[in-house]
């Protein structure tokens, strides 16, 4: 019995090892310094459900790599006025994806953002 469940166990760990995501978006550390997003909601904007590497993933699901190449801030976001960023994913070497990401102030001095896919 013990065997039967140590197998399980290694059973079930290895199945959760490869089904990890492939939504890691890479970017190198200058690019962090576009965004006017705060630390939190950058790393939120990377990670998260409703997020770029979500989206991403979901947009193009076959992609390899996925690398941030370029935030352009259309109006600036501050935690009482609401932004706008064009944010442009690079995938494998050759094919981008351009998201306009929209910053908006909660009533309770957190921020919400929404993801869409441009082209």
């Amino acid at each position: 019995m013990k065997k039967l469940l140590l197998f399980v166990m290694v059973i079930m760990l290895a199945g959760c090892a490869t089904t990890g995501s492939s939504s890691k978006v890479a970017y190198a550390p200058e690019l962090r310094s576009q965004s006017s997003a705060s630390d939190a909601v950058f790393h939120s904007l990377l990670t998260a459900v409703k997020g770029i590497g979500r989206v991403d993933e979901l947009a193009f699901p076959d992609a390899k790599e996925r690398t941030l190449v370029r935030i352009e801030v259309i109006f600036p976001y501050d935690s009482k006025k609401m932004g706008s960023e064009r944010w442009t994913i690079r995938h494998d070497t050759d094919k981008t994806a351009v998201y306009q990401v929209t910053l908006v102030p909660d009533e309770e001095g957190g921020t919400d953002f929404t993801v869409t896919l441009v082209k």
